[in-house]
């Protein structure tokens, strides 16, 4: 692999694995005080939103190519994974506890943000055909 290949997917990988552990390090803080002036679902699904475009980005080598359907559903479930996998760490954090609906918030977060991601990605497909 070349010098600018291997940078290339440093600047692909690097944000997706950062973010996850972003949200490791947050799940394993037993309170977050700014976090409590908002709505827990608001908080999971932005948060989820993110990680869906993150790797949807990856997963695609980035966004100036076309996002096949095949990876978005792949992003979304490997969102769904790990959103099922930070709860389950949840139940070995003091004060903190795994709930099915913030997974649900996570889902949410996740598809509009993927959807978001389709819809802007055949925007721009269609104007640069123009």
């Amino acid at each position: 692999m070349s010098l600018r290949g291997f940078l290339h997917a440093l600047w692909i990988w690097v944000p997706l694995f950062a973010y996850l552990v972003l949200i490791f390090y947050l799940s394993s803080l037993s309170s977050i005080p700014w976090a409590a002036r908002y709505p827990d679902y608001l908080e999971h699904s932005l948060e989820y939103m993110g990680l869906a475009i993150l790797a949807a980005r990856s997963l695609n080598n980035g966004l100036a190519r076309p996002m096949p359907a095949r990876t978005l559903v792949i992003a979304f479930s490997l969102c769904i994974a790990y959103a099922i996998s930070d709860e389950i760490h949840q139940m070995f954090v003091p004060n903190r506890f795994a709930d099915v609906t913030d997974v649900l918030s996570d889902a949410v977060g996740a598809g509009i943000g993927l959807g978001g991601l389709h819809l802007t990605g055949r925007f721009l497909v269609r104007r640069n055909v123009s």
